[in-house]
C-alpha cells in the first residue's frame, strides 16, 4: 500500500511538472509578438489607418474627397516599392496622414473597433454565430510568421514572394484598398 501511495505521488509530481514546463512556454510565442508588435508599433498604427480610411471611404458621411483620395495616395503609393519600412518612415506617414482628414472623419476613424473586437459577440464567445464553420479544427498545425526574418517589415509592399499565401492575400487587399482610392482621385467631385 505504502509503495502504491509512494507510486501515486510520483506519477503526480511528474504531471504537475509537465504542466507547469507547458504553461510556462505556451506565452512565449504570444510574447515575443508582443514585443514584435511594440518594436513596430508605427507600422502596426500605420496598417490600422489604412483599414480605418478604407472602413470610413465606404460610408457616405465620411467618404474621402477625391482631393483627399489624392494626398492619400500621395504618402501610401511610394510605400508599395519598398518591400522594407522603418519605424521612421512609418511614423512620418501617420503624421502625413492625419492632417488631410476632416475632425469628423478621424473622429469615425476612432470609434472603429480592432478587428478581434469586431468578431465577438456581446458576452459570447469570439466570433458569434458561424465562427465554428470558419475556425480551423483544435488539432491544425496553425502556421507562426518567423518574426526574426520580418525585420522592418512592409505591409505596403506589391509584390508576393513565391508561395506565400499571406502576402498574396495581403498584396490583394492593398491593391483592392489602392484601386478605390484612384478611383476615387480620378473621379468628378458631384454634389
Amino acid at each position: 500500500m505504502r509503495r502504491f501511495i509512494v507510486l501515486i505521488g510520483i506519477c503526480l509530481l511528474v504531471v504537475f511538472t509537465a504542466v507547469v514546463v507547458w504553461a510556462q512556454q505556451q506565452p512565449s510565442g504570444a510574447n515575443q509578438f508582443q514585443a514584435f508588435r511594440e518594436k513596430h508599433k508605427y507600422t502596426f498604427q500605420l496598417m490600422q489607418m489604412v483599414r480605418h480610411i478604407g472602413e470610413i471611404n465606404k460610408d457616405k458621411k465620411y467618404t474621402l474627397t477625391p482631393e483627399q483620395a489624392k494626398k492619400v495616395l500621395a504618402v501610401l503609393k511610394p510605400l508599395r516599392s519598398k518591400p522594407k519600412l522603418t519605424q521612421d518612415e512609418a511614423k512620418k506617414a501617420l503624421k502625413d496622414l492625419k492632417p488631410i482628414f476632416t475632425a469628423a472623419q478621424l473622429n469615425a476613424m476612432a470609434r472603429i473597433k480592432p478587428k478581434f473586437e469586431q468578431r465577438r459577440s456581446p458576452g459570447g464567445p469570439p466570433g458569434g454565430p458561424g465562427e465554428q464553420q470558419r475556425r480551423p479544427p483544435q488539432n491544425a498545425e496553425r502556421r507562426r510568421p518567423n518574426l526574426n526574418a520580418m525585420k522592418d517589415f512592409n505591409p505596403f509592399y506589391s509584390k508576393v514572394p513565391k508561395g506565400d499565401e499571406r502576402a498574396a492575400e495581403r498584396v490583394k487587399r492593398m491593391n483592392e484598398f489602392f484601386t478605390t482610392l484612384e478611383k476615387k482621385a480620378n473621379s468628378k467631385k458631384t454634389k
